[in-house]
């Protein structure tokens, strides 16, 4: 498990860790019931407090993507399958929000495509 973070990124410190490892899981790096990396030690990693780390991993457990198991760390639950699902969600709620608003804008389908478009290809 590699993770970087940024302390001048705007994204708090425990949320570039749940970014990290959800992506490492959805690309198959982390397979499921693979162990992760301490609380301790990732936090002596990153050189950030334990308290970040707690946070990133709890988060990560209560969307249901790892586990814990007392006295020998936590563990990747979900596939990638699960995440994808989750990041599908995301992406139809946010397309649905942005087909609102290009309407209430005027803008046409092709309009609005093109946005999309500029979005994706950067």
């Amino acid at each position: 498990m590699r993770i970087q973070i940024s302390m001048q990124s705007e994204i708090p410190a425990y949320e570039q860790i749940k970014m990290q490892i959800k992506a490492q899981i959805l690309s198959g790096e982390l397979a499921a019931g693979e162990p992760l990396t301490s609380i301790r030690q990732l936090a002596r990693d990153l050189q950030v407090s334990i308290i970040t780390t707690t946070r990133a991993y709890g988060d990560l457990e209560a969307e249901g993507l790892i586990y814990t198991v007392q006295g020998r760390g936590c563990f990747v639950k979900g596939g990638s399958e699960m995440i994808r699902q989750q990041y599908l969600h995301i992406v139809d709620e946010a397309l649905q929000t942005a087909a609102d608003k290009g309407k209430a804008a005027g803008l046409t389908l092709g309009e609005l495509q093109s946005k999309l478009e500029e979005k994706f290809y950067g």
